[in-house]
């Protein structure tokens, strides 16, 4: 059975912030990027538990999990009784691991 996905407000934001930063140096890369995103976003809507906890589940007491984009990581979870994905946060790569405070 297929999920909803849905992405939070801060997901959003971190979504447009990363377009912008991208789309400075290439409108078209931004774009590319956005489109390819997208794409992956709306995979989640089958099997997303196909993609791994991450290692900072145990400090953030929530079993997220993580997909890859170019450097960023898109953060979800998974309501397996709501069959909904939710998205989180996109968060690049070189950064330093989550924290709590990052889903404030």
């Amino acid at each position: 059975m297929a999920y909803r996905v849905e992405a939070t407000f801060q997901a959003a934001r971190d979504i447009e912030e990363a377009i912008a930063y991208i789309g400075e140096d290439s409108v078209s890369a931004a774009r590319k990027w956005h489109s390819e995103l997208q794409e992956l976003i709306q995979s989640l809507e089958e099997m997303p538990a196909r993609f791994p906890i991450i290692a900072e589940a145990d400090i953030l007491k929530r079993p997220y999990r993580s997909a890859h984009h170019y450097s960023h990581r898109v953060i979800f979870r998974i309501d397996e009784g709501e069959k909904k994905v939710y998205v989180v946060r996109l968060y690049h790569g070189a950064r330093k691991p989550l924290v709590p405070r990052d889903f404030r």
